[in-house]
């Protein structure tokens, strides 16, 4: 543990001077109002640096995307140089208009059918297409009340290809029209006629006698997006317990043109999943996974879960000496070189979770974050860094923490450090200082005043 100590009884007088002069400063970067500016007399502002940092690979087999959680994310992502790929493929099951279903009429002649997913949104690059295929599943068993972990890839048979579409967030945004009417948003893949076909053929008796029987005929659907071209830079988010999420034959019969029957997503006997995967072969990130540095890593690669987070350990904090905490602010500041980390396309997380371990690999959230995040942080700030350029910064309030550690009640075991998306899965990526970077290493800014 490195400390530096300034006495601010001695600052105090020119401080304002300082912050009004220099914009970009290390008070900028370090959190210039840490505490009110009548508490300066008699306190040390004490900066903690040498903390060990270290990027290790977190993927939580207990993070599940089926059931309840209806927000898929699908696409794939392959050019992004600092983090490396990401696929997301969508496993899903759709239901009947009706139990004993049959379609209008007689000798029904098929227009087209179309799998639509409900649009939620994208990260990345709007105008960079992606291409989907959709397949048929052989997965066993898919069934509603299975909960899938993320990383488990779900079965689907190359040869039973139904159909594909290219499109871009750009194009996915707008509203579409069928039959002349308006629908909100949505991906819109036609399949092949030889399959909609074959839903003609069904009976009230067979496949269309209820959901169950369906779900025999067609064990679900996996969109599996393009994992092979190299400029893909974004990630759609679609939705299942929506209306547009469904499958919609268009046909005829003898005596009727233009209509069509729907076989929505049902929430009650549809299944779903999220497959998701990450590869860090010849990504920067790649070069700081489990590197065993006993100083640690000077660069920090975050993500949303599942994928990297940081352990940050603080050699000797214990040992503190017996003080009054007024303040403990631990300051993460990200590192750009510009457009090269394509910061521009993807984004930073809006908040970061730091947790302390406790024993081995439990965790628990500090002390300090019962006092919510107005008074805990983690909030993304938007900083000026010492080359002008704009940045995020996350800073954590870990007053009572520390004061807990001096009085012995509390364990110097490390933190672990992830980033935070209200998705089960996403990825949002955060390239930042480690302990011993050089220009923005990771800080505890420490303020306090002997008993």
């Amino acid at each position: 543990m490195k400390i530096k100590f300034r006495n601010l009884s001695y600052i105090a007088a020119i401080v304002s001077v300082l912050y009004v002069s220099s914009g970009c400063n290390e008070a900028t970067l370090l959190g210039k109002n840490l505490i009110p500016p009548g508490d300066l007399v008699n306190a040390t502002d004490t900066t903690i640096t040498g903390i060990i940092t270290r990027n290790v690979l977190q993927y939580d087999s207990s993070i599940i995307n089926g059931y309840n959680y209806y927000t898929k994310t699908l696409g794939s992502i392959t050019a992004d140089p600092v983090f490396g790929k990401t696929h997301a493929f969508v496993y899903m099951q759709v239901g009947l208009p009706s139990s004993g279903f049959t379609f209008d009429g007689v000798s029904q002649t098929l227009d087209s059918v179309v799998l639509s997913l409900s649009y939620l949104g994208y990260t990345g690059d709007s105008t960079t297409p992606q291409t989907f295929s959709v397949y048929r599943m052989n997965e066993p068993g898919f069934k509603i009340d299975s909960n899938y972990a993320y990383n488990k890839p779900l079965k689907y048979d190359p040869s039973q290809l139904l159909g594909t579409a290219t499109v871009t967030p750009l194009t996915a945004r707008d509203s579409v029209s069928v039959y002349g009417k308006k629908e909100a948003a949505q991906i819109r893949i036609k399949l092949s006629n030889a399959f909609g076909n074959e839903l003609l053929a069904q009976k009230s008796d067979g496949a269309f006698k209820n959901d169950s029987a369906f779900a025999v005929f067609l064990k679900g659907l996996a969109i599996v997006p393009d994992t092979v071209q190299a400029n893909h830079k974004n990630m759609l988010y679609v939705t299942m317990n929506n209306a547009n999420t469904k499958l919609t034959v268009f046909y005829k019969n003898t005596t009727t043109d233009s209509l069509r029957s729907t076989f929505t997503f049902n929430s009650s006997t549809s299944a779903h999943s999220n497959y998701f995967v990450r590869n860090y072969n010849g990504s920067e990130a790649g070069n700081y996974i489990n590197t065993n540095n006993p100083l640690g890593d000077s660069l920090m690669f975050i993500q949303a879960q599942p994928g990297l987070v940081t352990k940050l350990t603080i050699p000797g904090l214990e040992n503190f000496p017996n003080v009054l905490i007024n303040n403990a602010e631990l300051v993460i500041t990200q590192v750009t070189v510009g457009e090269s980390d394509q910061n521009n396309i993807y984004s930073d997380p809006t908040s970061l979770i730091l947790r302390q371990y406790t024993n081995g690999d439990s965790t628990k959230l500090p002390v300090d974050a019962s006092g919510g995040t107005a008074y805990y942080g983690g909030t993304k700030q938007v900083v000026t860094n010492f080359g002008g350029m704009m940045i995020s910064q996350y800073k954590f309030t870990l007053n009572h923490y520390l004061q807990l550690l001096i009085k012995k009640t509390e364990t110097n075991n490390g933190f672990i450090l992830m980033g935070y998306s209200p998705l089960v899965m996403d990825v949002n990526r955060l390239k930042a200082g480690g302990g011993n970077h050089s220009q923005y290493s990771v800080k505890l800014r420490v303020i306090y005043t002997k008993p």
